[in-house]
């Protein structure tokens, strides 16, 4: 039997009746400092869409695939040194916005902002559909928005599908929380989840919480279920080969290095970023988590456990958390719904005691949000200052952008929207190659040939090859959260051929000696 929240009597409103009128003002200023503060940490990445720098490598990446994919090319060619390891619709999507925006970095950023928007808007609905009443639903989508956010900074309203994916996936969770499980719901919620997982494919939790929560309570829909899901999963695959051709699966099944202290190193970052949400979920689980909740609580144990292990491959990050951050949301207005409706039952003395702590509990639950206003509340206030990094990240770009411009022939940028802004073609995506020629499927005997030949015009790195300049012979160290995007046989070569001829914030650029 399937349990639909909104036809319940509200007895969250029966709750907020019981307490003094003071106390519920109370609730509501202290959830409108909760999303004041979610405005507050995340405005800083709102307002610099239209900042034309990279904000992280994927924003190069993800130019030059849709540009590509704009021009009619095939993305998923036969080229391994500019591999596309992702779905295609994240592409298919900027590209319909660059019809109106005609500038795909913008493009992209905008779908981002608007998808981050979305995840709270959804987060809220699932949280009202669960049972949660209006102030859960309120304080999951502040949270869903703050620990989103907080979970990976440089992920928000960047050029990079992860919050397109996230905000499809919560679609198909919210078709399928508090509604009878029809043929016609499947159909759509399956649809939903088959869209996402075309948009980012590391995107697990939900889909296999919604299996397991079908095995568990209505077996004799899994058939239908997983006929719907292939069945959209064969339509959009066709469609991927006819819009972008080529070798789709092989891209899609690119090789990367795992790292085993990635995964503890991420966890742990997460743990230690939400232990006060944390704590207190692991406190009310046995009571939050009643039945017709099992396919959150599967969500969660789900989003967690396959963020860990997925942020071990190498160059993932804190964003493969940011799943399991949005389920932690989702709980904590769950929370504050089930604090109150034991007030209303008597559990706990009604009077100024219940009213207090009811009207504290949101800033309890979302104190790593308050936590990060209160850092940012100071850059917030003063607006010049605000957006001071980023004119000064603006113009250093520009600047390096016109310098590799007057730089004639092919290039090499480990930042590769630099490549892209300087009308560089796409030559080398120097992180993906890396993992094929690590995995013996490229040699880079070729490319360390063209450096020695010095077909390259420039070539952008981070930094300084050697890591002591005083040294009279070069040597790269390596230590466990150095991010290589590139081969030391290749490094040895540049710094044996080329010479550096411009520092700048964007790195170091070298030129044939």
């Amino acid at each position: 039997m399937t349990v639909r929240a909104w036809h319940k009597p509200d007895r969250v409103a029966a709750a907020a009746q019981s307490s003094p009128p003071s106390f519920r003002w109370l609730l509501i200023v202290t959830l409108a400092v909760v999303w004041a503060s979610v405005a507050i940490g995340t405005v800083q990445n709102a307002v610099s869409i239209g900042f034309p720098y990279e904000k992280n490598y994927n924003e190069g990446w993800n130019v030059y695939n849709t540009q590509r994919l704009i021009d009619h090319e095939t993305i998923y060619d036969d080229n391994y040194w500019r591999v596309n390891n992702y779905p295609i619709l994240s592409f298919v999507v900027v590209a319909g916005v660059d019809v109106l925006v005609r500038d795909p970095l913008l493009s992209g950023r905008i779908v981002a902002l608007i998808s981050f928007i979305a995840i709270g808007v959804l987060a809220a609905v699932v949280t009202l559909r669960l049972g949660g009443g209006r102030s859960g639903a309120l304080l999951s989508g502040g949270c869903a928005l703050g620990f989103y956010y907080l979970a990976a900074p440089a992920w928000i309203a960047v050029d990079d599908p992860q919050s397109l994916a996230e905000a499809l996936m919560l679609c198909g969770l919210a078709a399928y929380v508090g509604r009878p499980r029809t043929r016609r719901m499947l159909l759509q919620v399956a649809i939903l989840i088959m869209l996402a997982g075309f948009t980012k494919h590391s995107l697990v939790a939900i889909p296999l919480a919604i299996t397991v929560d079908l095995a568990l309570r209505a077996p004799r829909r899994l058939p239908f279920w997983f006929a719907t899901c292939a069945g959209a999963g064969v339509v959009l695959l066709a469609l991927t080969q006819l819009v972008a051709g080529g070798a789709f699966l092989q891209h899609l099944a690119s090789p990367r290095e795992y790292i085993w202290y990635n995964v503890h190193y991420h966890l742990m970052k997460f743990v230690r970023l939400f232990k006060i949400p944390l704590i207190l979920l692991g406190l009310c689980s046995w009571k939050l988590f009643r039945r017709d909740r099992l396919v959150l609580a599967l969500y969660g144990g789900i989003a967690v456990l396959s963020g860990a292990l997925l942020s071990g491959y190498e160059g993932a990050s804190y964003n493969m958390l940011q799943d399991a951050a949005v389920f932690l949301a989702m709980a904590c207005g769950l929370m504050l719904a089930d604090l109150r409706r034991s007030v209303s039952d008597g559990w706990l003395a009604n009077g100024a005691f219940a009213g207090i702590m009811l009207g504290l509990a949101p800033a309890v639950l979302a104190a790593p949000v308050l936590t990060m206003a209160s850092k940012d509340l100071g850059e917030v206030a003063h607006p010049r200052r605000l957006l001071a990094a980023d004119r000064a990240a603006e113009q250093s770009f520009a600047a390096d952008v016109a310098y590799l411009s007057r730089k004639p022939g092919a290039k090499i940028c480990e930042s590769l929207l630099l490549c892209y802004e300087s009308g560089a073609a796409f030559t080398l995506d120097p992180f993906n190659s890396r993992q094929y020629i690590l995995s013996g499927r490229l040699d880079q005997g070729d490319l360390i040939r063209r450096v020695a030949a010095q077909e390259f015009a420039a070539i952008q790195l981070r930094a300084d090859i050697c890591d002591d300049r005083l040294s009279a012979r070069c040597h790269i160290l390596h230590y466990p959260r150095k991010f290589n995007r590139f081969t030391d046989e290749f490094l040895y070569a540049v710094d044996r051929f080329y010479r550096i001829d411009r520092r700048s914030p964007s790195g170091v650029f070298y030129v044939p000696k």
